[in-house]
Formats: structure tokens, sequence, C-alpha cells
């Protein structure tokens, strides 16, 4: 979790009401990753492919005499150079997909427009609204930014003490904000508002099945935003199906939602959620998981027994402390510095840096470096890509720039304590673990695929 503002503004004597609801904004976003089927396969599907690439990737050393990169740089003989550039293609298609079901594509109403291979078809991206006679795409992160607010101030309201013409003010707020509640509104009344970050969390329920949706309806059941637009209209055109969030709500709330759920063809509640479940407890079985899939497992446990949980907690103080006690994101990236939110172990310190190690290399090996990097066809770590000024002590020092020419080797040597732990250069151990060595790896970034 990134948080855009000064360190001091989010500390225990400085913090305003303002910075209090940012911070819980960003939490809200935790809890999606961590709570629903859409924040599972986007935590997860950027893994499965570049995880595919890279161990592609590796195979091709023993025919191009060794680690190159980027992939465009695999260009050794035809047959390599093809072969980079469809493993190059299937990663790139894969992330048209998830962009796709994220936001709005300049210039992309319909699917064919992306120039996709699985799917070709000139189905709708995403649904068109009219909200005060204007008419806009609604798009998935109009449904997470719009659940993440409505939360938030909730939480100023009903937590803070906030008075409500105060809590839900908008000057200035950007309609990602705000057009996915105020459509929900014009469709549903008023009197429905409460019932907007169900439908939010419903929208956010999809399923990894099938991989590649093979007919519009499901492509539209993949995709949070057609999943709000079709729950909408839905509920407004069944009024009966209702549920009065006073009182002891979250006994009623399974079958409300398996109601609405079951009038568009979706999937039940709880059967997405226990597809989820299962396939993070078969990696369990084989090969294991991390420390973040832990704690996601976790989450989806607690999420079936009570399955409103992480949907409305700020109508709860009990649930919402729940929450933070048992789910609060383990560390914020703030002016360029980690800070540990929750107690931190060992693992969870390795996953943290190897993750952002992963994705340093992974974007390189795409071809996308930072500007300096491309420059001088060097190697850059992490922590220099991403900015976490504080993440290498060598950094702090001066000792490394984060960037290097790999033929010298790595700048700071890896080294290891008696009991294991590194001591030295922590992206020397990514490339230890995947059996690199350094100095071999050629890199060429002007190097380009025949289009």
């Amino acid at each position: 979790m990134r948080l855009f503002d000064k360190a001091e503004k989010f500390s225990r004597e400085a913090a305003t009401n303002g910075n209090l609801l940012t911070y819980f904004h960003e939490h809200v976003h935790y809890f999606q990753t961590l709570f629903t089927g859409y924040g599972h396969i986007q935590w997860s599907s950027y893994r499965q492919a570049s995880g595919f690439t890279f161990r592609k990737w590796k195979e091709m050393w023993p025919v191009m005499g060794g680690p190159r990169i980027p992939l465009a740089n695999c260009n050794t003989r035809l047959d390599v150079h093809q072969y980079a550039h469809f493993l190059y293609k299937v990663f790139e298609e894969q992330n048209k997909m998830n962009q796709a079901r994220f936001i709005t594509i300049p210039g992309a109403k319909t699917l064919d427009a992306l120039k996709l291979t699985l799917i070709t078809q000139s189905w709708r991206i995403n649904p068109e609204i009219t909200i005060a006679q204007r008419a806009r795409e609604l798009c998935t992160k109009d449904i997470l930014e719009g659940h993440a607010f409505f939360l938030e101030r909730s939480f100023g309201n009903q937590i803070l003490g906030m008075p409500q013409d105060v809590a839900w003010d908008r000057s200035g707020v950007p309609d990602v904000y705000t057009a996915a509640y105020d459509w929900f509104v014009e469709r549903c009344g008023e009197s429905a508002s409460e019932l907007f970050p169900i439908l939010c969390d419903l929208s956010l329920q999809i399923s990894w099945e099938p991989l590649t949706p093979s007919t519009e309806e499901e492509w539209r059941a993949s995709n949070p935003s057609w999943r709000f637009y079709l729950l909408t209209n839905a509920l407004a055109a069944a009024p009966e199906i209702f549920i009065d969030m006073e009182g002891d709500w979250q006994e009623r709330y399974t079958a409300f939602c398996d109601q609405l759920l079951e009038r568009c063809q979706f999937k039940g509640l709880n059967q997405i959620l226990s597809e989820r479940l299962q396939a993070l407890t078969d990696l369990e079985h084989h090969p294991g998981i991390s420390p973040m899939q832990r704690i996601m497992k976790k989450a989806l446990e607690l999420r079936i027994e009570q399955p409103w949980i992480s949907v409305y907690p700020t109508g709860t103080e009990v649930e919402l402390m729940e929450l933070f006690e048992e789910f609060r994101i383990p560390a914020v990236l703030v002016e360029g510095r980690y800070q540990a939110q929750s107690p931190v172990n060992a693992d969870m310190v390795t996953e943290l840096i190897g993750e952002l190690h992963y994705q340093a290399f992974n974007d390189q090996l795409l071809g996308s470096p930072s500007a300096s990097a491309r420059h001088t066809n060097s190697i850059e770590c992490g922590f220099s890509k991403f900015k976490v000024f504080n993440g290498c002590p060598f950094q702090v020092s001066g000792e490394c720039i984060g960037r290097f020419d790999p033929r010298t080797g790595l700048p700071i040597a890896l080294l290891h304590d008696s009991a294991g732990n590194i001591e030295g250069c922590t992206f020397g151990a990514l490339f230890q673990s995947s059996g690199i060595r350094v100095e071999d790896l050629l890199v060429d970034y002007g190097a380009r695929f025949d289009t």
C-alpha cells in the first residue's frame, strides 16, 4: 500500500481526519484483495504469467549461449527469436485482459479492438451508463474506488463522528469515486443506498472458470463492471429482493446475495469463495504457499464463516476492529520508505523484498526498464526501480545506486550470516535462487522484435 503524502501526516500525533480517511480508504483496497475473487485473481494472475515467462526463458539458455535480456535480445537464432516473441505476446495478452477488466482503455470499446488472440469477438468491454444525462463507460476501477469511497466516508461519519454533511462532502472529488454510486442510486433509489457496498462486493466475486470466456455472457460474468451493471438493473427491476440493513442483517445476508446473483445467472457467493479457498489449499499441499497467500487463505476461511465480513464494516465497529486486528496491512510505502503496520516476521519481509526485485527484473525481461537502466544497459533492483529509498542500506549509505552493469558483477557481494540470513545485496539473492550467474547476463535494451 502506497500513501502519497508526507510521512508525518500519518503519525498518531499529527494525523487529521482527512489523513485517517485516506489511510482507511487504502486499507479497503487491501481488504478487496483479500476477500474477493477479483482480488485473488488479479494478485495471482501476474505471478502466474510472469512465472511462466521466466521458466520458458530459462529453458532457452542452452540454445542461445546463456541468459539474455530483454526477450527481444534472445535473437541468436530465428527460431529462438520467434519463440521469445511468442512468450512476450502471451504475457502481453494476459496483461491486456487484466487491464480490460480494470480500466477504460482509450480507443477500445470492444474486445476485438484489443487485437487479442484468444478473444476476437466484438463484445463491449464495459457497459455504458448515464448519470445526470451524461453518458460514460463504467469500469472496474469505478467499482473499486466507489466502494472504498463509500466506506471511507461512512467511517468518517459513523466511527470518527464527523457531521454527515462534512463526511460526505464531495468538493473536488473526481467522479471515479462517485459515478458507480450515483448511477446505482438513480436506478434503485436513495432508500437502497446502503445496499451499494453489497453490490460492489458481489461485482468483485468473479470466478476463474472458464479461464478464457467463450461467450459474451461469460465475459460479462468475469468483468466486475458488467456484473455491477447487471446486478444493479436486476435489483431495480425486482424491489421484492431486499435486505433491511437494520438489526441482524447479517443473518439475512447470504439469502439476499444468492437471490440477486441467481437472478443474473451468476455463481453463488459461497461457490466463488470456496473455489478460491480450494485453489490455495491445493497450492498449500504442493508446492506450498507464501506468507501473503497464508493471509489470503485465512481471509477466505473467515469470509466463508462470516459471508458479510469486509463488505460494510463501518456499520459494525466490532467487525471493523476484527478486520484491523487480524488483517492490518503488513507495511505501507510513504515517501519512498516502508513503515511496518503490524508485526512482520522474517518470512514476510523476505516476500516483500523478493516481490519488489522480482517485478523489477520481470519488467526488464519484458523490455520495460527505467530510462536510466535503458540508457546504460544496466540491471536495476526493485528498491531503485520502484523508488523505495530506505529498502537497501547500501543505497541509503551511497555505496550503491541500485543499477549496475552485470558484466562487472553485483556492486555489493551477496553474503549470508551464520543463521543463513542475507547480508549484502538482496537483489543478488534473486539471481542465486534462480540459478543465474549475474556476470553471464547479456543486456541490450535496443533489441527489437520484427513487427
